[in-house]
């Protein structure tokens, strides 16, 4: 398998670009449960550590662990990574995740090129048994279609029934209420979150009923997004909080965000198709207040509302003339 860093920057995709920006400006409002400086993050780096280069620089995080897989490339992950504060682990998520110390409030960002699997549950329920109170964690998932893969020797098998699904991924995974039309589109997106988010329940049940009272834990859906930049894929995240901290939690304003999303529904990540002329235009009438009509000249009522959307977390295109 082609190592997916060999076919695509991560650095310069618009809707993950904007995505990362609005999960920076998120994990900034943790400091409420202790100091940003404080926290580790662990995250797949790939060749690009975009993750790592932005939390260090806009979250002043020290300590970053990158989980890299393709172990016949290593020495091209350590001569690429960009600080002495990144700790490259080879292997596996599912072998590296158990082996951390879960101490350290962190903020985990499980980033998956593939769609969602029981490997992937089983990294989500590793961190939901393991998180220290004010641990953030986000996870994306490829939404396009869903395979069964157990069977190296086969093609994959395209799951696009509740019988596929539940032989893939066990009884007790498998919602009784699933119907094909959840297997499927954008529709997939929701489900696959709704299934990560029951995952972080299951994983919390364990271990509640070690906690006493005021100690037990729960996991704080802060936002949820779908975009496409090539195939379709969905994030949710959150954080887990005792019964503590609720307070915390309320004062850090994450209620405040404009991508703000605690239950089912996701931001879709639109970006506009405007030339860099247009996108300065439109700026000189941002922020719009409520109600007030934007100046956009002749550019499409749709490209403008998905700029005034989206307009601070996109990236900035130079424009060359010749």
């Amino acid at each position: 398998m082609t190592a997916s860093y060999q076919l695509i920057d991560y650095s310069v995709r618009p809707a993950k670009f904007a995505e990362r920006k609005m999960l920076s400006e998120m994990l900034g409002r943790l400091k409420v449960f202790g100091s940003l400086e404080t926290y580790r993050y662990i995250g797949f780096g790939s060749i690009w550590f975009s993750d790592c280069v932005l939390f260090h620089r806009a979250l002043g995080i020290e300590h970053m662990v990158s989980i890299e897989r393709e172990l016949e490339h290593e020495a091209r992950f350590e001569f690429n990574n960009p600080y002495r504060g990144i700790e490259l682990r080879m292997g596996e998520s599912t072998d590296v995740l158990p082996g951390l110390d879960w101490n350290q409030r962190s903020i985990v960002w499980l980033d998956y090129d593939d769609p969602l699997s029981p490997a992937i549950l089983d990294d989500v329920r590793t961190v939901a048994t393991r998180a220290s109170p004010g641990t953030a964690l986000i996870v994306s998932v490829q939404s396009h279609k869903l395979f069964d893969n157990q069977d190296p020797d086969e093609q994959p098998i395209h799951i696009d029934d509740r019988a596929k699904f539940q032989q893939f991924f066990g009884d007790a995974r498998t919602p009784p209420e699933m119907e094909p039309v959840d297997l499927r589109g954008w529709t997939l997106s929701s489900t696959s979150r709704r299934i990560i988010r029951l995952e972080i329940e299951e994983g919390l049940r364990q271990v509640n009923a070690a906690r006493g009272q005021g100690q037990r834990l729960q996991f704080r859906q802060i936002a949820a997004f779908e975009y496409a930049d090539g195939a379709k894929m969905t994030t949710i995240a959150g954080v887990f909080t005792d019964e503590g901290q609720n307070g915390l939690f309320e004062g850090a304003g994450f209620r405040e965000l404009a991508f703000f999303r605690e239950g089912d529904e996701a931001l879709r990540i639109n970006v506009p198709m405007l030339t860099p002329r247009e996108m300065r235009h439109l700026d000189r009438s941002l922020p719009c207040p409520d109600g007030a009509e934007i100046d956009r000249g002749p550019i499409p009522q749709r490209e403008t509302n998905h700029y005034a959307k989206l307009y601070r977390y996109l990236p900035n295109f130079a424009s060359y003339e010749l």
